[in-house]
């Protein structure tokens, strides 16, 4: 027989009589646990695959919207940058409709730049990075 403990993970097999701790045999036991818990998804709720589907779908739309061609990795890395940025965008909106922001944002043509991509592309420079000081302020 065995014997698991999930507060220490450790598992206890029982050999005749003196117990023998078997650490593959328990991650793979916790493996398979959590793999059971993440599946078990209740009726109603979409699964991850299918949120992701529909948020593809939506950056597919943005991209021919704003006449974006890129695929392959280019593509994937893109993807991920405006599914963040509209998580950022809407996190933003949030907190802008609670009064905490004094403008709000939408998604534009540059939804797919990270932040640091579109202050380059504007000629906007860090000087904290470059190790300068910023130019002295017009007077």
């Amino acid at each position: 027989g065995f014997a698991v403990g999930l507060s220490g993970i450790s598992l206890v097999i029982l050999e005749g009589s003196e117990p023998m701790r078997s650490s593959a045999f328990a991650l793979a036991l916790c493996l398979f646990a959590l793999v059971a818990v993440s599946t078990a998804v209740p009726i109603g709720f979409p699964s991850l695959p299918d949120v992701e589907k529909k948020l593809h779908d939506e950056f597919v739309a943005w991209k021919t919207k704003f006449h974006k061609a890129y695929d392959g990795l280019e593509h994937l890395h893109r993807f991920v940058v405006w599914r963040d940025n509209l998580a950022r965008i809407a996190a933003h909106n949030e907190a802008f409709h609670k009064g905490e922001e004094t403008f709000w944002m939408g998604v534009n043509q540059f939804a797919d730049m990270k932040t640091e991509e579109f202050k380059a592309m504007q000629g906007f420079k860090d000087h904290k990075k470059l190790g300068s000081p910023p130019p002295p302020p017009p007077p």
